[in-house]
């Protein structure tokens, strides 16, 4: 039996002698992730978005690298407006399988349509806003801001909801109800959507009940009793902004919070999106002031002041535009900080130092680079031990391919581990069978001069002595 974590072979029971694991439990669970994703896939087809990204995260909870669950948790998060969730999830997924990842065309879709992710983004900004004035007590100002959010991204759920909150509020049952039947058209089954109708519903027939009681109490003319009703379209009108104070007792600490989490949104769109074109527009600009500089001669109509004054503007933007990509490379090594960060969370160590080796500090605050040396101390030498055990695991099952990228690899992470000497035992004998003697020799000393308590002296010792030969 092959191990499906590790990949060591092994003959008898289902524990893994490598890497400890109940191989049983691992596929039953990896098949219990398939099996919601199949579940979450159905529901998707049928519009229930909510339950379907409720399936997907606990498919995820069994199996982090499903793939396939991770790119239709994005695609419904894009859905349903919330684009940063979405890139989180794709990024992830990219990093997991670098080639033939649809999530590649997913990311790369969003970037070519940049005014659109300015309106996304634009969108959470104006829902933070309403937050904000809901805590404040101003209604009809987050009300507006809500509209607006909408309006920038029309797909935008949880606006809508908390619209109708608003409307619920206010006492504008019919505004309320029109919002609900939108959320329920894209997500069938949005709790929050049902929530606020079951809400309505029980309103309405107390109301009726009320109605009837005052009737029978009261003998007046039925003329004077009669209640004025308006004609109101599918959508009428907002209310007015009513001066007095209301308390939120109805929104969920969940909206409260999702402020902090759209300021963390705006930025990765900002950076990830909208930055890129900012830069390719300042480059445009510089390239053509560049051409009139050079295209100059004493025939132009251009004075020699303007032509100063060209070059001025030209040095002024040379260096705004170098600002700006500084500021552009020193996000993206900030948010390569938080992927490794995640990725070490997730245990995923060898896509941590890969993410970690790819950072550039430059720029970094202090608090910035003390938790990305305190990343590297843990994380290297648990990588460094993770690929050496593959390694080791593929040196004895004869896959010296394999076995060679992993050792080396370790290698690079190692600074005083006790499996040194195996590592640099193991690469000798590797490249002792793919002829290229002068690099087994080198390794062989290497044992000798540099470990002269391993394990592995007499054999490198024997092991040079008949190269020598």
């Amino acid at each position: 039996m092959r191990c499906p974590n590790c990949g060591f072979d092994f003959s008898e029971g289902y524990l893994c002698p490598k890497c400890g694991i109940d191989t049983f439990v691992f596929l039953r669970t990896r098949n219990l992730s398939v099996s919601l994703y199949n579940e979450a896939l159905e529901m998707s087809k049928e519009f229930d978005l909510s339950a379907a990204a409720e399936k997907l995260e606990q498919s995820l909870l069994f199996d982090k690298n499903n793939v396939q669950a991770r790119n239709l948790l994005g695609l419904i998060y894009c859905e349903t407006g919330r684009i940063a969730d979405a890139l989180k999830h794709w990024i992830i997924s990219t990093s997991i399988m670098k080639e033939n990842n649809p999530a590649v065309g997913y990311m790369d879709f969003l970037q070519k349509n940049g005014r659109e992710m300015e309106k996304y983004n634009d969108a959470v900004l104006m829902y933070n806003q309403a937050l904000l004035y809901l805590n404040h007590g101003s209604d009809d100002m987050a009300i507006i801001q809500l509209k607006k959010a909408i309006d920038s991204n029309p797909n935008f759920i949880d606006a809508y909801n908390l619209l109708t909150l608003c409307c619920i509020e206010e006492n504008n049952t019919k505004r309320a109800q029109h919002f609900i039947d939108i959320v329920l058209k894209k997500d069938k089954k949005n709790l929050k959507a049902l929530k606020y109708a079951d809400h309505l519903n029980s309103g309405s027939i107390s109301g009726s009940r009320k109605k009837t009681a005052r009737t029978s109490e009261n003998k007046e003319d039925a003329s004077q009793k009669t209640v004025s009703v308006k004609k109101t379209d599918s959508a009428p009108p907002i209310p007015r902004y009513k001066r007095k104070e209301k308390k939120l007792g109805m929104i969920e600490k969940r909206d409260i919070i999702s402020f902090l989490i759209g300021l963390c949104s705006a930025a990765i769109v900002i950076l990830v999106l909208i930055m890129p074109a900012i830069n390719e527009v300042k480059d445009k600009t510089i390239l053509d002031l560049q051409t009139k500089v050079e295209n100059y001669s004493g025939e132009t109509q251009m004075t020699p002041e303007e032509v100063l004054a060209m070059r001025t503007e030209l040095e002024t933007l040379q260096e705004e535009n170098k600002r700006l990509r500084s500021e552009e490379t020193k996000q993206a090594n900030l948010e390569l900080l938080q992927t490794a960060v995640s990725q070490m969370t997730d245990s995923d160590l060898e896509g941590c130092v890969a993410s970690l080796d790819a950072i550039d500090t430059i720029g970094f605050s202090e608090e910035d680079i003390a938790k990305y040396n305190s990343l590297k101390t843990t994380a290297y030498p648990k990588a460094a031990d993770s690929l050496y055990t593959k390694g080791k695991s593929d040196f004895l099952s004869n896959k010296y391919p394999e076995a060679k990228v992993n050792l080396v690899n370790a290698l690079k992470y190692t600074s005083n581990e006790n499996f040194i000497d195996d590592a640099y035992f193991y690469l000798a004998k590797i490249a002792e069978n793919d002829k290229d003697l002068e690099q087994a020799k080198t390794y062989y000393q290497k044992v000798i001069t540099e470990y002269p308590n391993s394990n592995q002296l007499a054999n490198a010792e024997n092991a040079l002595k008949q190269l020598a030969e």
